[in-house]
């Protein structure tokens, strides 16, 4: 692949909207000591292209899972091999990481321009030009607002509960509260169940407690995990969550490709090409559209 086509992939990459990863690898015939070269770029916040590596596969990934069990996989599975640069897109962020004989290495510094050049291209929030694409500016109020908030449930579960539209006018002597509540899976940002409970409610309490006491009684009387601790997590993180389960919505039941997929088709079209085979391909999704 020349480093025109390498370009526009990797752009393609950076300004995926969901989370992505990449695999670089050291182009055939290169010099064998790769540190010089990639500590030079490393320093300038530039690409692995510039210091002779190849991007070999992109693809999407599943979202919030940690890096090191993906890297763990493709290790497993013989995806990547020592020598190889594996960068992930999670939540907008980058991570870049070496792979070695028998561990992996954070590389800081590494992609840096052209990920501020992918930002300032798409960034709609003006005033969050940070490194993350489109993230929204810190709320002011981040744990509780007055007509919601986010708990985490036993360490596994996100509970998002708001009061409804018809009950943000109650007064004191009101007893109940209608509340519209949501349940979402961690580890995969996933829409669980959702629904709409009726709970006790004393409005002379901070929001918190009030929220709180809903959480607790829509998990006693509509899930098995009653018994579960809650956290209150910051509201941020809502967004994203809501994002993922509209994405899962409107892609059906059609699973994504990924990055095991997109390198076995790489490997076949490399070989196909080797037996002067069908005419080469992209390894790996084309930027969306």
């Amino acid at each position: 692949m020349d480093q025109e086509t390498a370009r526009k992939r990797e752009a393609g990459f950076l300004s995926y909207p969901g989370d992505a990863a990449a695999v670089y690898r050291f182009a055939a015939g290169e010099i064998a000591d790769r540190s010089i070269p990639l500590e030079r770029v490393r320093l300038s916040g530039g690409s692995p292209i510039e210091s002779g590596f190849t991007l070999i596969a992109t693809g999407p990934i599943m979202g919030s899972v940690d890096a090191l069990d993906i890297l763990n996989e493709y290790r497993a599975n013989g995806f990547t091999k020592p020598g190889d640069i594996v960068v992930f897109k999670q939540a907008g962020a980058l991570s870049c990481w070496s792979v070695d004989l028998l561990a992996y290495n954070r590389l800081r510094g590494l992609l840096e321009n052209p990920l501020k050049t992918a930002e300032l291209d798409m960034e709609q929030n003006c005033n969050q030009i940070d490194g993350i694409i489109n993230n929204t500016a810190p709320r002011p109020d981040e744990l509780a607002s007055e007509d919601e908030a986010l708990f985490l449930v036993g360490g596994t579960t996100y509970l998002h509960v708001q009061t409804s539209e018809d009950d943000r006018n109650y007064t004191r002597e009101d007893c109940y509260t209608t509340y519209d509540y949501t349940l979402y899976d961690k580890k995969t940002m996933r829409q669980l169940d959702g629904g709409r409970m009726e709970v006790a409610a004393d409005i002379r309490d901070a929001p918190e407690q009030v929220h709180r006491l809903a959480a607790q009684n829509i998990l006693e009387c509509r899930t098995v995990l009653g018994a579960s601790p809650l956290e209150l997590v910051s509201l941020d993180i809502l967004e994203a969550l809501q994002d993922a389960a509209m994405r899962e919505m409107g892609e059906g039941t059609a699973p994504k490709p990924s990055l095991r997929d997109n390198l076995k088709q790489c490997q076949r079209e490399a070989a196909d090409r080797s037996q002067g085979g069908g005419p080469p391909g992209s390894c790996g999704p084309e930027k969306e559209r």
